[in-house]
């Protein structure tokens, strides 16, 4: 049996017979294990009640969300309390952004990508000792880490995928894959071969220089009105989405968009909403477009120019699932029916914006029946009544520190600072 494992937290309907996840949603873990395996560190796959078998446990969180599942699985287990656990927990991922909320389950934090000097860290584990890397926080003491970068693309296929480039050299304000990632390779969209599936993303102005049919992609204008969109650094102007729609159409059969949106934008008004169905009203495109439109509510990332801004819990734009904004012979255009309450976009904002006075929240998400079940009004109504969620949904001053203060990219404070000021100037 292997020293190291990875832990595989999900449901055990939701496993595979040995424990292990599938690669394709888990492509991070993958690579994680692929560069181990090549230092000579064999990994194998753990559940939360096997894991005392090993001597490392990994785990990686693709989304911040994953703490919550990651939470529910061990917070209740004796062999994972800190004083009781025969094995050391390093955790990671893209979604390791703010490690307060499970800091008494986990050892050690990595930021960033780490498939450069994983195996270091293993052997010192493995060793006896203590990691030290810039990229690693010891918990459960929380102190400055800079999210680790790659000079290089990694050089590897795994499961049958291959990183063409990571980054994205677009830079909107609210997004924390650019602001984490410095920009490697190229490419003409800033998602990489490795994490596409069958239905292509792209950006809008990529778009618009397919020339073939495109079937099904994903594309994203972030921001309801032109305002809003430049404001935040999403520069698609309303004359670019009537061209990109049209461009979609002029392939025969018929295309659709899921086109990606951030709704509840600072700022934002009425007046932006109307203006985007207004837009969309004055395509025409010769073949059938069909547009879905995903609207996801604005996250106050770290390590972003944004993540001093406040976050608005509505409207609720789940009220509008599936609903039809406009229906011509050639073209549909309906809200997405997975669109999000306000009560899991609290919850969100709670895992980004953790501190240790939400150590009770957290733990009542997870396991407060009022909190787990139910509608999303009266839970959200139940997290408000018995506690304080300001600051999760406050401004902050941009001169004082953010909620993840500890973490810093390759973008110094100071110059995200900078940016967040005349931005705020901007949009006003």
């Amino acid at each position: 049996m292997s020293d190291v494992a990875f832990l595989v937290y999900l449901p055990m309907k939701e496993r595979r017979a040995d424990n292990s996840f599938d690669g394709n949603t888990n492509i991070g873990a993958f690579v994680i294990a692929d560069a181990l395996t090549r230092s000579g560190i064999s990994v194998e796959y753990c559940s939360p009640e096997t894991a005392h078998k090993f001597r490392v446990v990994l785990v990686s969180m693709t989304s911040t969300l994953d703490a919550f599942a990651f939470y529910r699985a061990v917070a209740l287990l004796p062999i994972w309390q800190r004083e009781k656990r025969p094995f050391t927990v390093i955790a990671g991922g893209f979604g390791m952004q703010n490690p307060i909320p499970v800091r008494n389950f986990i050892d050690f934090a990595a930021f960033g990508r780490a498939h450069e000097w994983v195996s270091s860290i293993c052997d010192c584990v493995l060793g006896g000792g203590v990691p030290s890397h810039p990229s690693v926080m010891n918990l459960p003491d929380i102190a400055p880490v800079v999210i680790s970068q790659s000079e290089s693309l990694y050089p590897h296929e795994v499961n049958g995928r291959k990183e063409a480039f990571t980054g994205c050299p677009l830079k909107c304000k609210f997004c924390h894959y650019s602001w984490a990632r410095r920009p490697v390779g190229c490419g003409d969209s800033y998602v990489q071969n490795m994490t596409t599936g069958q239905t292509p993303e792209l950006t809008w102005h990529g778009m618009m220089k397919v020339g073939h049919k495109m079937g099904r992609v994903r594309v994203a204008i972030d921001g309801f009105s032109q305002r809003l969109r430049y404001a935040y650094g999403k520069r698609i102007s309303n004359a670019d989405i009537v061209a990109g729609v049209e461009h979609a159409g002029s392939f025969e059969g018929t295309t659709v968009l899921l086109i990606y949106n951030i709704c509840n934008m600072p700022t934002e008004t009425h007046v932006d909403r109307e203006e985007l169905y207004d837009t969309f009203k004055k395509c025409k495109p010769k073949n059938r477009v069909v547009c879905v439109l995903q609207h996801t509510p604005f996250r106050p990332s770290p390590a972003t120019p944004m993540q001093w801004e406040p976050a608005a819990l509505f409207p609720d734009w789940s009220k509008l699932r599936e609903g039809v904004i406009c229906e011509t012979e050639s073209l549909r255009v309906v809200h997405s029916w997975t669109l999000e309450t306000p009560y899991s976009h609290l919850i969100s904002l709670v895992a980004e914006r953790a501190t240790i006075d939400s150590d009770k929240l957290f733990h009542a998400i997870v396991f407060s029946p009022a909190l787990k079940k139910g509608l999303s009004a009266a839970r959200l109504a139940t997290a408000q009544k018995h506690f304080d969620i300001s600051q999760y949904v406050r401004e902050y001053n941009i001169d004082e520190p953010p909620p993840t203060w500890w973490l810093q990219s390759y973008t110094p404070t100071n110059v995200l600072q900078s940016i967040a000021h005349k931005m705020r100037r901007g949009a006003a």
